[in-house]
């Protein structure tokens, strides 16, 4: 099957990114947690990325900060459900990568993990790389992007990963700037994070009441802009 056609019909379909990887380069996976565990048949991943609006790091309230994401996610089930029906129509099987819920969760440390990594997913597929919040940026929306994906049997060419590193050696704005120092270059405490990120309401809705780690990131809106304004080179 064609790249391209995937790529154009993915983006035509309301993602503003796309990339594709070979199964091959998931076989460091770990146990449990490989695109093959939740579809044996995968040959090919399509990962795609639909962009958070700026103005939501500016607001101070999390509410609709929290309204916004909600209807991102949904935005990307959309995407891959779409993908699911053009596979099939063309005589191929496909699967979506749900983002929750959780088929891993360890109550008392709180750490929960998606079936399938979708930030792995999407950095083996060239759409990004990790920075020191351990959140994926890609080079043109920064961390700013909400994460989908198909896993499917077509064969279908891969983009290269991305080798640079976007975080700059002294910079550790987003450890040090954390309200709940759940942050290391080891990697995130979720029972320290989640129990300062999300709340709930009166009325018990949960709201994501924290995106600092975001926010104060030189790199929140695009790699390539804050690299030009403050005179970084790649």
């Amino acid at each position: 099957m064609d790249s391209k056609l995937i790529k154009k019909l993915t983006k035509k379909i309301g993602a503003h990114l796309c990339g594709i990887a070979n199964i091959d380069c998931f076989h460091d996976a770990p146990l449990g947690f490989s695109p093959l565990d939740l579809f044996p048949q995968t040959k090919s991943v399509i990962a795609f990325a639909i962009k958070t609006p700026k103005t939501t790091l500016k607001l101070a309230n999390r509410i609709t900060y929290t309204v916004i994401e909600n209807i991102l996610l949904e935005q990307t089930n959309q995407i891959a459900l779409q993908l699911m029906y053009f596979f099939e129509e063309n005589g191929y099987d496909a699967m979506i990568v749900p983002s929750e819920p959780y088929e891993y969760w360890d109550a008392k440390t709180k750490t929960g993990k998606g079936m399938v990594s979708l930030k792995h997913l999407a950095y083996k597929a060239g759409l990004g790389v990790f920075g020191k919040n351990h959140l994926l940026y890609n080079p043109n929306f920064g961390n700013l992007i909400r994460l989908g994906a198909v896993l499917t049997n077509a064969i279908l060419d891969p983009d290269p990963i991305i080798k640079d590193s976007y975080c700059s050696p002294t910079c550790n704005l987003c450890i040090d700037n954390c309200p709940a120092g759940a942050i290391s270059e080891k990697g995130v405490i979720q029972k320290k994070c989640r129990e300062h990120s999300t709340r709930k309401t009166l009325k018990g809705d949960v709201v994501y009441d924290c995106n600092v780690c975001r926010k104060v990131c030189v790199n929140a809106s695009g790699v390539k802009k804050s690299m030009a304004m403050s005179g970084n080179i790649l």
